[in-house]
């Protein structure tokens, strides 16, 4: 028997360990994941031009959009411990059918954020390499990306205390150097910017492509299992990040606001520095490029790792082959979930780069379906907390408000985005809704296969009877 007297022998997500990461190294996890060095430099960049003068306002307007999230995916990590974030809570929330939903939404969030990730440190590294004579290509970026997925793997495998590690002191550094570098601008001062983008004047553009400099923030729920007091590590992380992420993206707007953009495609996401041809400017432009490369690749472990439990999950529940469900016997990390969708993530940015011929315009597609994505799971996730808390009679006034409020909010973004008549907007939106739809096609298939399907979905770690005969501590999460 699986159970006894109501408590389990074996939890849903055996196999991961338990309590092996401090709030440092979880609060690394939803860092990695977001990459907010990468983003001060590089989505300002692609959203002055949709944004214009509106572009700090857009940044001050998502953190508070942010908070909200943030808020109603805390009614969820202060009562239970989930592998799977978003998907489990929604689940919870709202039953199996939209939980799915959020769960395949989430993933392509994490999917995207990873795929330009990828592409973005190959593109700063093929950058850094033409300063030693290497010529920029597109044929360089792509064996760059692959390169940096084939290392992300490596270590994700190795261990998430690992990786947490490297990705959090790797995304320190990559901050400092960020901050620096836009703090020089600003004294300098600079010319009007003029950015090369697809879209222009379309600020509900602006706010979708926003929302990709926060998302990833609730990745710290993924690692619940393996945190140490994961109700209060999780929750602090997730509480705190969109403030934080806040302040420093206004702050990235206001320096970048009166400088200059370099165009082209050769590596059209570098932000180039005025006076560029100046010794001082140069050293800049090397710590900039090395910080920036840096967090990317911070971003693309904390975005797999992520996406890798979420597969861990399904696979256990059976939504997905078990096989994903799987851990490696050495290190104990979700080694089948990683092994099958790492070298995806590696292979479609570097295919879509060869066809379209454009670091930019790749990254920009790429972070447009992955905002789709985020956008309906936090939808989802948001609608579900004030059900979820009246299904466990805590019902409250201000979780619905909140919880319905930001659910519109996103609603609004996403029609609004879908009504710029600019082709990527909807390249965006059709992917997006053909992805979610294979997903939930499979789902339904194997709902067909196994009909007790929609009670075996939104696994969460449970306490299982040999801690309560021996050593479980009840205080272990709380004090």
């Amino acid at each position: 028997m699986d159970n006894h007297e109501g408590i389990r022998r074996r939890s849903p997500v055996a196999g991961l360990p338990r309590g092996r990461l401090s709030f440092v190294e979880v609060l690394g996890q939803s860092v990695a994941a977001v990459a907010p060095s990468a983003v001060m430099v590089t989505v300002p960049v692609l959203i002055l031009p949709a944004a214009g003068h509106a572009t700090v306002p857009v940044f001050v307007a998502t953190t508070f959009l942010f908070l909200a999230v943030g808020y109603c995916i805390t009614q969820f990590s202060t009562r239970m411990v989930a592998v799977s974030g978003i998907y489990s809570y929604t689940v919870k929330g709202l039953g199996a059918g939209a939980g799915v939903f959020a769960g395949w939404s989430v993933m392509i969030g994490y999917a995207g954020a990873a795929m330009a990730s990828t592409l973005g440190a190959g593109a700063y590294l093929a950058a850094l390499l033409n300063r030693v004579g290497v010529r920029d290509s597109p044929l360089i970026v792509a064996l760059l990306t692959l390169a940096v997925g084939a290392v992300a793997l490596a270590l994700m495998i190795r261990g998430i205390k690992l990786s947490a590690r490297i990705s959090l002191a790797i995304e320190m550094f990559a901050v400092v150097a960020a901050a620096v570098v836009l703090t020089v601008l600003a004294v300098r001062g600079g010319s009007t910017p003029t950015a090369s983008s697809d879209v222009h004047d379309a600020p509900g553009f602006a706010l979708l492509l926003a929302t990709t400099a926060f998302v990833g923030f609730e990745s710290a729920t993924t690692v619940a299992r393996e945190a140490k007091r994961p109700f209060e590590t999780v929750t602090r992380a997730v509480r705190w990040s969109p403030l934080a992420l806040g302040v420093l993206y206004v702050f990235a707007a206001v320096t970048q606001s009166g400088h200059q953009v370099a165009g082209g495609n050769a590596a059209p996401i570098v932000l180039s520095l005025p006076g560029s041809d100046g010794p001082g400017s140069t050293v800049l432009s090397v710590v900039l490029e090395l910080g920036i490369t840096a967090s990317w690749f911070a971003c693309v472990i904390g975005s797999c790792t992520a996406l890798s439990r979420t597969l861990f999950a399904m696979g256990r529940e059976g939504v997905l082959p078990p096989a994903l469900g799987k851990t490696h016997k050495r290190f104990r990390t979700p080694s089948v979930a990683l092994l099958a969708s790492v070298p995806v993530i590696t292979v479609v940015p570097v295919v879509y780069l060869l066809v379209v011929g454009s670091a930019r315009s790749t990254l920009i597609g790429l972070l447009a379906v992955s905002a789709h994505g985020y956008i309906c799971a936090y939808l989802l996730v948001c609608v579900g907390a004030p059900v979820f808390l009246r299904r466990i009679g805590e019902p409250g006034r201000l979780p619905t408000i909140i919880g319905i409020g930001t659910a519109a909010a996103f609603v609004g973004i996403i029609v609004w985005a879908a009504l710029t008549i600019d082709a990527p907007v909807w390249i965006a939106t059709i992917t997006y809704a053909v992805l979610v739809a294979a997903g939930m096609a499979v789902f339904l298939i194997r709902r067909r296969i196994e009909p007790r399907l929609p009670e075996q979905v939104g696994v969460f770690d449970e306490t299982t009877a040999d801690q309560v005969l021996n050593d479980y501590d009840p205080w272990q999460v709380l004090r």
